[in-house]
């Protein structure tokens, strides 16, 4: 098999496992052998196309119904792709007619699905030909119905539109330093943003980049790095961070001053949590618990706790383009009611006259201020604290942040809550 065909089919085999089997995008590309043998630039050629894929795959789809005169049946989905793969190059990568159409054709033959050769390579002919005359499909219908529908209770037609279109791009890459946030930027080339972090250009390996071997930063998209800074003072507070891994809030903390117990129920992730503790010098300002913190006793020890809480990262599609095929509107409903059960664990975990810090990387009001109201109505001693001037272009009615696609950055939500001491 040629190596241009073999970079093709595993974009396939990867596509299929997110489309059909529901995996995530990091899952799929795990022990793929075809993958794996692939040079790094058909790597890099076989993720941008997957990438692609899965951000149009709507666009893609009325493409080809544009194109086919009769569906083309659920039981030869991967017939689909193929098309959808070959439309991807055409229209979106530019990929040279010739080259998309024969490694198309070769692909379809490579599966074992030879007698769809000729369908490939004529409908995907034709698409070459009509496309002068073809006008691209809306790029709301790379969204699910459901998620526009519940979008549209809370944003505008054209906020919802401009969402999509900042989804269809390539995510930057944001870091945090500990000292010196100008001095960085300028040895990193980068540009300093409103949230204290710095947004980078790179094309090669984060990890080798100056700054990084000696832990003088860490990664951390710019709206992820807003909820550690909402506390007031931590310096020799003793903090909670709930939900820790990967450790870039815990970082933050501990960089403040602050003395941190870091809990994760993911054994995996709290791994990648200490190797970058130890990477910035910080190990021993934090105690790291794998655990479920629903089971953890109600005493309340802490000054502070941050509870950046699971959520459906709905505000994180442009870097999880894999999210819309394996997220539905039940689970929105399945976590806001254990995000209020973890947001009541952390005032329980909170000392009178500390502060709580609750966020997500969710768009949906169901995971934000609903969660915030019910439980502010069930704790009458625990109230919203007004945040400083040096937020104000990221704050909702409420008050609390609400930081938008548009605003080239990750959807987030955060709010700082204070537990009264009477």
């Amino acid at each position: 098999m040629k190596q241009t065909v073999q970079s093709r089919l595993a974009a396939l085999r990867v596509s299929e496992r997110i489309i059909r089997e529901r995996q995530t995008l990091m899952t799929a590309f795990n022990h793929l052998p075809v993958y794996e043998t692939l040079s790094d630039t058909d790597k890099q050629f076989c993720r941008l196309l997957v990438l692609t894929l899965l951000r149009r795959y709507g666009q893609i789809t009325a493409f080809i119904q544009q194109l086919v005169s009769k569906p083309i049946p659920q039981k030869r989905q991967d017939i689909h792709l193929v098309l959808a793969l070959g439309i991807a190059q055409l229209y979106y990568l530019k990929t040279p007619p010739h080259a998309a159409v024969d490694t198309s054709v070769c692909l379809v033959r490579e599966i074992n699905h030879s007698s769809f050769a000729g369908f490939i390579n004529g409908v995907l002919r034709s698409f070459v030909r009509k496309l002068p005359q073809l006008t691209e499909p809306s790029v709301l219908l790379n969204l699910p119905q459901w998620v526009y529908e519940n979008w549209s209770q809370t944003y505008s037609k054209e906020y919802i539109k401009s969402f999509v279109e900042t989804f269809m791009q390539e995510a930057p890459l944001d870091i945090f330093v500990k000292t010196n946030a100008n001095q960085w930027a300028d040895k990193l080339n980068g540009t300093l943003l409103p949230t204290g972090g710095i947004r980078c250009i790179c094309s090669g390996a984060v990890t080798q980049l100056p700054g990084y071997p000696e832990g003088a930063w860490w990664v951390q998209e710019a709206s992820a790095s807003v909820p550690a800074q909402l506390f007031p003072d931590v310096h020799e507070k003793k903090v909670a961070d709930l939900c820790a891994a990967p450790g870039g809030k815990t970082a933050q903390l501990i960089n403040r001053g602050a003395v941190v117990d870091a809990f994760d129920i993911s054994a995996h992730r709290l791994e990648r949590l200490r190797e970058n503790m130890k990477r910035l010098g910080f190990e021993k300002r934090v105690s790291i618990q794998c655990t479920d913190i629903l089971t953890l006793p109600d005493a309340e020890i802490y000054d502070c706790v941050l509870l950046d809480a699971p959520c459906s990262a709905t505000g994180t599609v442009r870097r999880h383009p894999d999210l819309w095929f394996h997220l539905s509107k039940e689970d929105i409903v399945r976590l806001s009611r254990m995000q209020k059960k973890l947001l009541q664990k952390a005032i329980c975990l909170t000392q009178k006259g500390g502060y709580i810090v609750y966020s997500t990387c969710s768009l949906e009001k169901e995971e934000n201020e609903a969660v915030i109201e019910a439980v502010l109505t069930e704790n009458k001693n625990v109230v919203r604290v007004p945040l400083p001037e040096k937020w104000h272009s990221f704050l909702n009615k409420q008050g609390a942040i609400q930081i938008l696609p548009t605003q080239n950055q990750d959807g987030f939500y955060a709010v700082l809550l204070e537990k009264r001491i009477s």
